[in-house]
């Protein structure tokens, strides 16, 4: 890799980061830090199969909402049944048991979340990265294409503007 493995994003932007990830088909997950949020995008084979955050606004509910594909009340539902199993069951498992969202459109759901984080890192003037080459057990991979997540977040940005 001709990046380094960790910097500031304000020194390697993230377009060459996820550009020398994708050519040398890395697998692991690139960390950015901000100042008080943490984000994360899963690579397998250079590819984006997963992002996290913890910032409110990019939570799996948030976004079904946001969609139109689920209701407060249901979110707020499910929100209540995920604490009682524990956090033993993920979110999207507890709604589509439930019948408040559908596979597909917690599928999609799925692939708004991490387009919406991806994003929002394009918009960071700051941040410390890290590249670690390990994937979490559990991660839910998506395939995620890569030329037209940087035309979708161009376009967006240009909207933005």
């Amino acid at each position: 890799m001709s990046i380094p493995l960790s910097g500031n994003i304000q020194v390697t932007p993230l377009p060459d980061i996820l550009e020398q990830l994708q050519i040398s088909k890395a697998t692991g997950t690139l960390t950015v830090r901000g100042k008080d949020i943490v984000k994360t995008i899963h690579f397998k084979g250079g590819q984006i199969i997963f992002a996290a955050s913890t910032d409110v606004k990019d939570r799996l509910g948030e976004i079904l909402v946001g969609c139109c594909k689920l209701s407060r009340e249901n979110l707020e539902h499910a929100l209540q049944l995920s604490k009682k199993s524990a956090g033993l069951k993920k979110l999207g498992v507890i709604l589509v048991e439930n019948g408040l969202v559908t596979p597909k459109d917690l599928f999609t759901g799925l692939k708004t979340q991490v387009k919406d984080i991806i994003f929002s890192l394009f918009l960071w003037n700051e941040g410390a990265y890290r590249f670690e080459e390990h994937l979490p057990p559990d991660i839910i991979q998506l395939q995620i294409n890569m030329q037209e997540l940087i035309a979708e977040v161009i376009r967006r940005i240009q909207r933005e503007k």
